[in-house]
């Protein structure tokens, strides 16, 4: 008698095949009506199979938006070996807005609605408070070196620089028509950013003679 394919589990590496395909359907727009069943179908497996890797279609798209923030994280490190605060926040701000220009339906998934309330999944939460660290890293650099002038607290400046660069790179996403010097994006956000920490720095003439910063290189997915 013959066997089904789809009969028997797969033996391969099940979980990140299924996480490739669901974010090809992600940045194709589809996972409304994705689930789990669907991608065992395409795949060729057996509709239970997933299922011993993720209890259900939230689970396989908080791991993908987890894989989101661990790119992103890449994006970062050099940011993070910056020892002036001024220009290692300029860097992170500019690496989260190319992150969101060259994956922009992962970023709409890391920081958007679909995974609410996020304090149910907690290795996300985990990543996403991973991010706000990385910021407010950058800023106690910049007050114990003299270079950020002590407005308020770590947590309040942080959260106000993550704010601001994330208000940036939803301009660029959303309002690409009506948001830009000239039309050119990347040097409207460029300007925005320079502006946003300029305002926190001792010396905020220090920020406007940066060089431009160099475009972050391609995340290897």
């Amino acid at each position: 008698m013959a066997t089904n394919p789809t009969s028997n589990y797969h033996h391969g590496n099940l979980r990140q095949e299924l996480m490739e395909l669901a974010e090809q359907h992600l940045i194709e727009g589809g996972i409304g009506d994705l689930s789990l069943r669907a991608l065992a179908r395409e795949i060729g497996v057996s509709q239970t199979a997933p299922y011993r890797h993720f209890k259900d279609k939230n689970a396989l798209l908080a791991a993908l938006a987890i894989e989101g923030f661990r790119r992103f994280f890449a994006l970062c490190e050099p940011s993070e070996r910056e020892p002036r605060a001024d220009k290692s926040l300029l860097m992170f701000g500019l690496a989260y807005v190319h992150f969101a220009k060259t994956h922009t339906a992962m970023f709409h998934l890391m920081f958007g609605p679909v995974l609410t309330p996020r304090n149910e999944y907690p290795d996300l939460f985990a990543a996403g408070r991973e991010a706000i660290y990385k910021v407010r890293a950058g800023v106690e650099r910049g007050f114990k070196s003299g270079e950020l002038r002590e407005l308020d607290d770590v947590a309040s400046i942080a959260h106000t620089v993550w704010a601001a660069v994330h208000g940036v790179a939803t301009l660029m996403l959303d309002h690409a028509d009506s948001y830009g010097y000239h039309r050119d994006l990347d040097l409207q956000a460029e300007k925005s950013l320079r502006m946003m920490i300029a305002g926190l720095c001792v010396d905020p003439e220090h920020i406007a003679t940066l060089p431009k910063v160099a475009t972050p290189m391609p995340i290897e997915n």
